[in-house]
């Protein structure tokens, strides 16, 4: 975000917020649907996380890009919402999420079966993982983040941030191995 539109969301100024908010909101939303298992859920902590941040502008020094900054504050939000309802979210997977797709090519209708119930599988196994591995996968495979920005959204070391996701990956190659499907996508022989 350039300064000067920075300087106007500090000073409140409805039409620069309300760019900062448009240039944002989907990948917040998608960030926030990941987390927690409701669209509305999601919509409620992006709502939330515009008011937080908004709020802070003053307090936010630049040490992190504003998009790092913003997806630590939807992650907090995400958080609080969880306490609230006492359950752990699920999200169903991107579906027809182009962005977070990484295949952009048309497959078979078989093909595009197999792939569907790989990837219903895949995130089933990391929905069942226990928060503090699940919000790094989260960030890293389906938001592509770099660790060094995991470790600055989660408020963590960067060897935490590393171990989590080696964990992770352990613990989901094992699950993936007893549903018969391997993190390549493939089936396993």
């Amino acid at each position: 975000m350039d300064p000067e539109l920075l300087a106007k969301c500090r000073a409140g100024d409805p039409e620069a917020i309300e760019t900062l908010v448009n240039e944002h909101q989907a990948r917040l939303y998608r960030l926030c649907l990941s987390i927690l298992d409701s669209p509305d859920d999601a919509q409620d902590a992006v709502q939330e996380t515009f008011i937080a941040a908004i709020r802070a502008l003053p307090k936010y020094r630049g040490d992190a890009a504003l998009q790092t900054w913003l997806y630590s504050i939807a992650v907090n939000a995400c958080r609080g919402q969880m306490r609230q309802s006492k359950r752990r979210g699920k999200y169903e997977g991107p579906e027809d999420d182009a962005e977070m797709t990484t295949d952009r090519s048309k497959p078979s209708l078989e093909g595009s079966v197999i792939a569907s119930q790989h990837a219903d599988a895949i995130w089933e196994a990391v929905s069942s993982l226990d928060e503090k591995h699940r919000l790094p996968v989260i960030l890293r495979y389906y938001h592509e983040m770099s660790t060094e920005e995991i470790a600055r959204v989660l408020n963590i070391n960067l060897g935490t941030v590393h171990s989590r996701l080696s964990n992770a990956r352990t613990r989901l190659t094992g699950e993936l191995k007893r549903a018969n499907i391997s993190l390549a996508g493939g089936e396993q022989a």
